[in-house]
């Protein structure tokens, strides 16, 4: 079969267009130990397309512009400890939503936060 996307990329990536997408690309390296895999800036040094590995998966980030405003989103995203993942996120300003719990019926531990820019982050880690 031809190749018609990147090796090692899902067919659906979430697109995040942030103000100050370097900030945002900085806080998912230290929170979810993203790679960059490729980066793409404008003359002015501003993020005009990144692209982030996170465990398997990988998202798009860009810096607004006048014909790209910021947007909001939320994402959701298994992690190996998401008491670990959840502390890192804490420690660097995310906003808490809710701790990580596990509830009755639940094979999940979940919790959840917004980053600065806005964006809702719902981790989890299967526990059962």
């Amino acid at each position: 079969m031809k190749r018609y996307k990147p090796k090692n990329y899902n067919s659906l990536s979430p697109y995040l267009i942030v103000d100050n997408a370097q900030k945002l690309v900085d806080l998912l390296i230290i929170i979810f130990e993203a790679k960059v895999l490729r980066r793409f800036d404008h003359e002015n040094g501003k993020i005009a397309h990144i692209e982030l590995q996170l465990d398997d998966s990988v998202i798009m980030i860009s810096d607004s512009t006048e014909s790209y405003e910021a947007n909001k989103t939320m994402l959701h995203i298994y992690v190996t400890d998401v008491f670990e993942t959840f502390h890192k996120a804490m420690e660097n300003g995310c906003v808490l939503i809710e701790k990580p719990i596990s509830k009755s019926g639940d094979p999940d531990t979940r919790g959840s936060f917004y980053d600065f820019a806005g964006n809702y982050w719902a981790i989890s880690t299967q526990t059962n």
